[in-house]
């Protein structure tokens, strides 16, 4: 048995970024084989480690022979930021932090495994620790890996801690609940000359800063029939002060909720950046980078969602469809899903280094996705006794 605060606080100390996550795979695995091990039980349990990444599946096969199985997500990586929170807890790697909430991810679904193999309910279940989600669409390495497909999944499921909610509070909606990011890298590249001789020199940030004067009427033309972010969040350029840029790095990321937009936008970035390159007669390279699938929430699983927390007795409010990305979008594309904000507690943003969600946060997160597997809580037992209606499945 072990306190599913207490590991938070563990992986809280040793934040890993995407694809690095060597300590917090081995932490977890410590947990894992202690508890699967157990005399009785490790035959309902199967630990699978994926060779090309970090990640991690448990495999809990109590089901009649068939049963479909519900799939688990937690994602594993961290930021690099530096943490100042001024807990006791914090972060030992520099520069690195769990400022996505994503080491209380990994203790509920640990939490959740604990509970599996207290009860040992008789259903078929997979918890997927999954690295790299912050920005690396690890979700697609762990699909490539082929792994997952061996088994009937029937529905999945994933939670996100949410700034600016009290503990005990859960939002989500049906349909799209996150849209589809897309990263991108911009770069000009031009010819230095000394500022005194300027028509010696290509100036890349001249390039660049045409470029983004350009392409804005182009967005917000675009943004009268369709939801879109367009941002460049880092522009780098040049190495001295009086001799004209040779280089100009724009770093960005677009926003949309379809694919045919995301497409729309990729190709303004395409067409504004090579319009700007020639006009200074620079030269220009265009890299996207990675991008997920929205994630889309199944009607039904929300409804289930929703009646759990009356049970529970947590508040639920219906959620509005964000921009923000979230690789979990890969697995709602193949399978029925439910993504869900749950309250952390903390009133700082996502991704600030003093974003530190509330422990108690946990427990809730522990209660509602044990309702989600097993269709059981402790209050619907008691409803299901006394011929009371539940949301037994």
């Amino acid at each position: 048995m072990f306190d599913p605060i207490s590991l938070r606080h563990e992986l809280h100390k040793i934040p890993e970024i995407a694809y690095q996550e060597h300590k917090t795979k081995a932490l977890i695995l410590k947990y894992l084989q202690a508890l699967t091990s157990t005399r009785g039980v490790k035959e309902l349990f199967e630990i699978i480690e994926f060779s090309q990444s970090n990640g991690i599946l448990v495999v809990y096969a109590a089901g009649a022979e068939g049963d479909d199985f519900q799939l688990f997500r937690a994602d594993m990586d961290a930021l690099p930021s530096d943490e100042q929170t001024g807990c006791d807890f914090a972060s030992e790697h520099e520069g690195m932090m769990h400022a996505c909430g994503h080491d209380v991810h990994m203790a509920v679904l640990m939490g959740l495994i604990q509970r599996v193999w207290i009860m040992r309910p008789k259903c078929n279940l997979l918890f997927l620790f999954q690295p790299a989600e912050e920005g690396e669409g690890g979700a697609e390495s762990i699909l490539a890996e082929g792994i997952l497909q061996r088994y009937p999944i029937s529905s999945a499921f994933a939670l996100h801690v949410g700034s600016d909610m009290p503990v005990g509070t859960v939002s989500s909606k049906a349909g799209i609940f996150f849209g589809i990011p897309q990263e991108f890298d911009l770069k000009f590249i031009g010819k230095a000359a000394h500022v005194a001789f300027p028509e010696k020199g290509i100036n890349a940030l001249t390039s660049a800063l045409d470029f983004f004067s350009s392409i804005q009427p182009a967005i917000e033309d675009l943004k009268k029939t369709e939801r879109v972010i367009f941002h460049v969040g880092k522009m780098t350029a040049g190495k001295i002060r009086n001799i004209i840029a040779d280089e100009c790095l724009l770093q960005g990321t677009h926003r949309t909720l379809n694919v045919e937009t995301k497409h729309r936008v990729s190709e303004l970035i395409q067409t504004h950046a090579g319009l700007a390159a020639a006009k200074s007669q620079a030269e220009m390279e265009l890299k996207f980078l990675g991008s997920f699938d929205p994630v889309v929430n199944d009607a039904a699983l929300v409804e289930r969602l929703k009646c759990y927390c009356t049970e529970l007795g947590y508040e639920f409010t219906p959620a509005e469809t964000q921009m923000t990305g979230e690789d979990f979008g890969f697995f709602t594309s193949i399978y029925p899903g439910l993504m869900y904000w749950l309250g952390s507690g903390s009133d700082q943003a996502l991704h600030s280094k003093y974003f530190l969600p509330e422990d108690g946060c946990i427990n809730v997160g522990i209660d509602l996705m044990w309702a989600l597997a097993t269709g059981l809580t402790i209050q619907s037992v008691e409803l299901a006794s006394s011929g009371a209606e539940s949301c037994v499945q």
